[in-house]
């Protein structure tokens, strides 16, 4: 039973092949899935996209080149008592983000920060989202005010809604111009 021509024992041979053929087939395995994710990191080098994910990630988190300018708004408004919380960010999918903001924690004052990658982009999304190409506006309605102040490629918005809408007005405006003035 089990004993070949020569005297070897063909089913332990067999378990012995049989593993020996897994094993194989799992290093196989890890070879071309280890080169098939080295090939996309090659691939994302040479078409700059690790940079742009890279840089996109640096951006949602307020780091790189709009770091400056979140860091100044924050700055700006933590003198005057107000937290920017519950920091939420976009990617448009054109180049541009967009930082979100509640005053104090309030839903009925938000702050948003629209970078964009030039001025003509900011002038079109802005009129698209806000139905306003200029520097400068003031949207009233029954809900609320939402005042807008642009220069550049960043616009920086400001809503507010229900009885408390003149609360942060004066210092969200203060805080707007000071970090206007810094753009070049």
């Amino acid at each position: 039973m089990g004993v070949g021509r020569k005297g070897w024992n063909l089913k332990g041979r067999t378990i012995k092949l049989v593993c020996v053929g897994g094993v194989m087939i799992v290093v196989l395995w890890s070879l071309v899935a280890c080169s098939a994710s080295s090939l996309e990191q090659e691939r994302k080098v040479y078409t700059r996209e690790a940079t742009d994910e890279g840089n996109m990630r640096a951006q949602s988190q307020g780091h790189g080149l709009n770091g400056a300018l979140v860091s100044e708004l924050r700055e700006g408004f933590a003198a005057r008592g107000i937290k920017l919380m519950n920091n939420m960010s976009a990617d448009d999918g054109q180049g541009g983000i967009s930082y979100m903001y509640l005053l104090n924690g309030s839903g009925r004052h938000i702050v948003k920060v629209h970078i964009f990658s030039d001025a003509d982009t900011r002038a079109a999304r802005m009129e698209e989202m806000y139905s306003e190409r200029s520097d400068e506006a003031v949207l009233e309605n029954a809900l609320g005010r939402t005042t807008i102040r642009s220069k550049g490629y960043v616009s920086l918005v400001y809503s507010a809604s229900g009885g408390e809408k003149d609360q942060y007005e004066q210092d969200v405006m203060q805080v707007f111009q000071q970090v206007l003035e810094q753009l070049k």
